[in-house]
């Protein structure tokens, strides 16, 4: 009689000690955790690659560095607003012609300082990665200046467009996103073309 009154004491005690089955999660929780989420908002970036420009009587220009300072803003989860600063060098590439001893009728080196506004969009390809193809317009300025004009008169500044493909990646580092881009540009009045390859780093707040 005892150790049934006894057992009945202890059935509360031993509920409460066994192990509580683990509740099933919420509908639509993924298994491994919460889902990927992108930082999206107010950003800065930076680019360190290559640069040159194409046409004229050599062709091609050497390759030269390029760097680009830029901020932006992502607009909803797909498209990026940015500004940016980039400076870029021309090296042994004449625009003009050259004569039979080998001059150039203008500077055949000069540097290129663009100011700029672009519109990207960000396809994703696959988690944190995304396809980004870009357009751009902006302002330039070359020194010294590569051609003349019909009256004489130094091109050494004038609009641009550009339009660049590249790839983006969401680090599993909060704020950093990394990628590469290539960006060809137009500079219409000193009629030059441009190519530039480089990487970017891109920090989110």
């Amino acid at each position: 009689m005892r150790n049934a009154i006894g057992l009945l004491l202890l059935a509360p005690s031993l509920a409460l000690a066994a192990p509580t089955p683990p509740a099933d999660p919420p509908p639509g929780t993924p298994p491994e955790g919460v889902p990927l989420q992108v930082r999206r908002g107010f950003f800065t970036e930076t680019a360190l690659g290559v640069f040159g420009t194409v046409g004229g009587a050599d062709g091609y220009s050497n390759a030269e560095t390029y760097l680009q300072l830029g901020v932006g803003y992502d607009l909803a989860s797909r498209f990026e607003l940015g500004a940016s600063f980039g400076l870029g060098a021309s090296a042994a590439n004449c625009l003009t012609a050259r004569d039979g001893l080998g001059r150039c009728a203008s500077p055949d080196s000069f540097t290129l300082s663009f100011f700029e506004l672009s519109v990207a969009y960000l396809h994703p390809l696959r988690g944190r990665l995304s396809l980004v193809p870009r357009v751009a317009a902006g302002y330039t300025q070359l020194d010294p200046a590569p051609r003349e004009s019909a009256g004489g008169e130094l091109l050494d500044s004038g609009a641009n467009l550009g339009a660049g493909l590249g790839v983006e990646y969401a680090t599993a580092m909060d704020h950093f996103s990394i990628g590469a881009e290539v960006m060809f540009r137009y500079v219409l009045d000193a009629r030059v073309a441009t190519f530039a390859l480089y990487p970017r780093i891109k920090y989110t707040f």
